[in-house]
């Protein structure tokens, strides 16, 4: 088994990466709110971004115990579902607001306080997990939980990691 020292020096390591990608995000999306809440009815606008965050924070805590798993075709098809079904939403509410004639800077207007939001809670959702469970898990979960954290929240897999699973389930197919 690999020692404590170095799982925590890789998490710390992977968590500072994340988190500098987190506060580039946060800042990039904050800068559309404050550009747009002008436009925004608030009263709408601050329920969305609530729910969002809500929402961020939920699939957050369900990502976190998803890294957990030793089986990663499952945790990469979960993710990659959790991704296309959050696309979906997108693409609907896009219909939606085209649907009820609002105009696109009203749409892109609300839009930045929802994926605000959802930021917010996803990066609220993952620290919090982190704090609050990951020193109560067993030695074998927590080697597994760090091995299963990406240093990126922007590139979660790299095109070494898609060739390797590529392989894996070739191989399993054919043997």
């Amino acid at each position: 088994m690999v020692p404590d020292q170095v799982v925590t020096s890789v998490l710390e390591r992977k968590t500072r990466q994340r988190l500098r990608e987190y506060g580039v995000l946060v800042l990039m999306l904050g800068f559309f709110v404050s550009v747009f809440t002008p436009v925004v009815e608030l009263g709408l606008a601050l329920p969305i971004g609530l729910l969002a965050l809500a929402m961020g924070m939920s699939l957050a805590w369900l990502r976190e115990y998803r890294r957990l798993l030793a089986n990663s075709y499952y945790r990469l098809a979960v993710e990659a579902s959790e991704s296309f079904l959050l696309l979906v939403l997108l693409g609907g509410s896009a219909f939606l607001a085209h649907g009820l004639r609002l105009s696109l800077v009203l749409y892109q207007a609300h839009l930045s306080y929802a994926l605000f939001g959802y930021l917010v809670g996803s990066l609220a959702g993952e620290v919090g997990w982190r704090r609050l469970v990951f020193g109560r898990l067993l030695a074998e979960q927590q080697y597994r939980y760090v091995q299963n954290l990406s240093p990126s929240v922007l590139l979660p897999y790299s095109w070494r990691h898609f060739r390797l699973l590529w392989r894996r389930w070739r191989d399993g197919r054919e043997g």
